[in-house]
């Protein structure tokens, strides 16, 4: 599977590959924008910003200001999209529409998810891992059209190249550095669903969505190892049994979890007394002294509009 795009604007062709590249992920209450640099290996991010939405009416006018505080107008930009304006549904690879998916597509699933289907925007995936004697699955993605044309307008207004716009799951997926071996990946922003995948080789064999676990963010060490943590840890349990029973796949390497908040190293103690496979951390990098967390998912997408960079000059 490679990185599904739900919008691209491909006018990048035929044009100089710059060293400098953008990555802008839009979250409930703000938006956070990095820019990096090409290095000869990797990168280096030497711009972070945090933008605070005041209210979702606004969020146009805020992307606007942004692309003139952070010279956008000649850097390609990646965006992830809120985690909290996605819906995801499965249907039956069979029932997949033959011929124009983009049209059809949301109005096969209208009653899975809560989007109009007249305001709906549809991405899928082929899911390589099947439940064996199960009719093969199509995992569908969902956003909303309007909201979608409230993100690209101020680019279009301001000259601005979009590369990519996506969501945080793909970006995960293409941020996995194991190889031939699955992870189990659960992430916690504030004020968000979390996300819980199962990764292989950077592809998704399994995604979810999980509410209500952002309340162990807030809570005391004591209340954390005296409970807290069950809830994750009885959906990250679930999960693992399906990809490995369902599934029949071979154990799970380890967990890796990122959550906001305090609590993190806290919480991997009591997952790794309550789960059979071992919990840790995921490593990530301090930037200008705040958690990399927080600018994961933006650092993530700048990364792939950079390699995507790469690719086309290579190809040309």
């Amino acid at each position: 599977m490679k990185l599904a795009v739900l919008a691209k604007i491909k006018n990048y062709f035929n044009k100089q590959i710059p060293d400098e590249f953008a990555g802008i992920s839009i979250h409930p209450e703000c938006v956070r924008i990095v820019k990096i640099k090409k290095l000869e290996t990797g990168y280096e991010c030497f711009k972070s910003e945090e933008y605070p939405i005041e209210t979702p009416d606004k969020l146009g006018r805020l992307l606007s200001l942004i692309i003139e505080d952070f010279e956008l107008e000649n850097v390609r930009t990646g965006i992830v999209i809120n985690n909290n304006k996605t819906e995801s549904a499965q249907i039956e690879l069979s029932e997949l529409p033959v011929a124009d998916i983009s049209a059809s597509l949301p109005w096969q699933i209208k009653e899975l998810v809560s989007i109009p289907p007249q305001d709906m925007i549809c991405d899928y995936i082929e899911m390589n891992i099947q439940p064996l004697g199960q009719t093969a699955k199509a995992q569908v993605m969902a956003t909303s059209r309007a909201y979608l044309d409230t993100i690209i307008e101020p680019f279009h207004k301001n000259n601005a190249e979009i590369l990519a716009i996506t969501t945080e799951q793909f970006v995960l997926a293409r941020m996995q550095t194991t190889e031939d071996a699955a992870q189990l990946l659960f992430v916690q922003h504030k004020g968000s669903d979390a996300i819980l995948l199962i990764l292989k080789n950077q592809q998704i064999c399994f995604a979810r969505k999980i509410r209500g676990t952002d309340t162990v963010i807030n809570m005391s060490p004591e209340l954390v190892l005296a409970g807290g943590s069950d809830n994750i840890a009885i959906e990250i349990q679930r999960s693992i049994d399906y990809y490995e029973s369902q599934l029949k796949q071979p154990p799970i390497k380890n967990v890796l979890v990122a959550i906001a908040g305090n609590n993190e190293a806290v919480i991997v103690e009591a997952l790794n007394s309550a789960l059979p496979v071992k919990t840790l951390q995921l490593p990530l990098a301090q930037l200008d002294g705040e958690s990399a967390l927080e600018y994961l998912a933006a650092l993530g997408v700048a990364n792939y509009v950079m390699q995507e960079g790469k690719n086309n000059e290579n190809q040309s």
